[in-house]
């Protein structure tokens, strides 16, 4: 897997390709706190089906912090500045939690891309409190596995709690709801079973909100589906492709 680490102002995003067989290419963007190794499974799912690249955005996976925080148009533009050197123009984008935002906003400003899946976008509208968000993190928590819990904790501790909490914000106040509407990009929207931090009624009003839309709930799965799914959500994403 080639990897190769791009300067946009004075953030740095990594980016990791899987070369597929032709085909389309699949941009993988993470959470919060996370990095793009809990996206691994998934990428060698996909990656028969076209190249893959696996997006660590600033701050993140060990990157430096850039001087400021950015905001989730900030990591958006990272992104596609990062796709634009790559000369990517056949992008199927997949965001899974802060990072299906970070897609939301590169849909929302682009009609250019092939397709997207969004995995587990939050912030529930009835539940925007830190607090309530947290609680229901826990909650997932409870029916991830201990390995998926280990990756997640070994990528916050390498991500740190300082540039954590200066992007949280962003996430928390990121106006997911008027941004949907733009989309015209078709778009598949992806939550567990036990996803408690994107309870079903948040995904039905967010397959209201988006023109193009179609919603798929895994049974068994929680917030971390990428990871503990990573078969059956390929599948999906390719069925989802097949049909655009």
């Amino acid at each position: 897997m080639s990897r190769r680490v791009m300067r946009y102002q004075d953030a740095r995003i990594r980016v990791r390709e899987l070369t597929g067989t032709g085909g389309p290419t699949f941009v993988l963007v993470h959470g919060i706190g996370v990095s793009s190794r809990y996206f691994e499974p998934l990428a060698f799912a996909l990656h028969h089906a076209g190249d893959v690249l696996l997006v660590d955005l600033p701050g993140f996976g060990g990157l430096p912090h850039p001087r400021r925080p950015l905001s989730i148009a900030g990591f958006a533009e990272t992104v596609r500045a990062a796709l634009a050197a790559e000369e990517i123009t056949d992008a199927v984008l997949i965001g899974h939690s802060m990072g299906a935002q970070v897609v939301v906003e590169m849909l929302s400003r682009e009609a250019s891309y092939r397709s997207a899946v969004l995995i587990g976008p939050p912030v529930n509208p009835a539940e925007p409190a830190l607090w309530q968000q947290a609680g229901r993190l826990l909650q997932s928590a409870s029916h991830e596995s201990r390995r998926m819990r280990m990756v997640a904790s070994s990528s916050y501790l390498r991500c740190g709690p300082a540039w954590f909490t200066q992007v949280l914000p962003s996430m928390m106040r990121y106006p997911i709801a008027t941004r949907l509407p733009l989309i015209r990009t078709r778009t598949l929207l992806l939550h567990g079973e036990h996803d408690t931090v994107v309870p079903p009624t948040w995904v039905e009003t967010m397959a209201t909100l988006l023109p193009h839309a179609c919603h798929v709930q895994l049974s068994g799965a929680a917030h971390g589906v990428v990871y503990e799914h990573s078969d059956q959500v390929a599948k999906l994403t390719l069925q989802h492709l097949a049909r655009t």
